[in-house]
């Protein structure tokens, strides 16, 4: 097989890999506080010397959009929304996880909980639980700080990391880090009675769709001729023969 068709297949193996991720961003454009990912490519030299090396095409990474993402009214108690680069600490079975999606209930023991399900934790590292005999209705302060009338309760552990892009998603909008965690900046407030939507913009998407499965197209067609090329001199090649 000749270099070209290598540096086809290579490339056409990195665009399909930047579908996929552009296909996730479309299909979470309405789950609360996704951040909008991009394939990152750069040049991969091979061959047995320098002056022989081929340039191919490889995606060594993605890049996550840690924009904020717009903060939609809900009129929802429990709901909270992140300003800043801040993030919800959260407790599951498999250890401290980070979120930004603030859709948050009571559980059956009254505890704040995730949308999955999965315990708020203050900033001592304790479930945030609601008194069962409260009247008032609990008040979230932009510091984190949870009221029930004059009672203060607890105050959500809002924490920042020095490298976001190093965070691993999980599952249901949660992130996994071995960073240790630091105290948010005063720019990460939290807002009671909203949420953060999804920072994808589905025109942007969908235009990057187009414009990736034009060059797609255009490639495999470079490697088709290239193929009726080499087919067409191994004929000619072996009447000569």
């Amino acid at each position: 097989m000749e270099n070209a068709t290598y540096i086809g297949l290579s490339r056409l193996s990195s665009m399909r890999r930047e579908m996929d991720v552009l296909a996730n961003n479309l299909a979470n454009m309405n789950s609360n506080a996704y951040k909008g990912e991009r394939v990152l490519f750069e040049e991969y030299l091979k061959g047995p010397t320098d002056a022989k090396k081929v340039s191919f095409v490889n995606d060594f990474a993605v890049l996550r959009d840690t924009r904020v993402g717009k903060l939609e009214q809900t009129g929802n108690t429990y709901d909270v929304a992140i300003t800043g680069n801040g993030y919800l600490t959260v407790d599951t079975p498999q250890g401290r996880r980070y979120t930004r999606d603030g859709h948050l209930r009571l559980d059956a023991d009254r505890r704040l909980v995730t949308s999955g399900g999965h315990p708020l934790l203050d900033s001592r590292g304790r479930d945030i639980i609601i008194p069962q005999d409260a009247q008032d209705i609990p008040v979230i302060a932009t510091d984190g700080t949870v009221s029930v009338g004059q009672q203060q309760v607890a105050k959500i552990d809002l924490v920042s990391f020095e490298n976001e892009q190093e965070l691993r998603k999980t599952s249901q909008g949660l992130y996994a880090t071995d960073q240790e965690p630091q105290v948010a900046s005063a720019g990460s407030t939290l807002v009671q009675g909203m949420l953060e939507a999804s920072n994808v913009e589905p025109i942007v998407e969908m235009t990057a769709m187009m414009e990736l499965l034009r060059q797609y197209q255009g490639t495999q067609s470079l490697m088709d001729a290239e193929h009726e090329r080499m087919r067409t001199a191994i004929q000619r090649l072996g009447r000569t023969a």
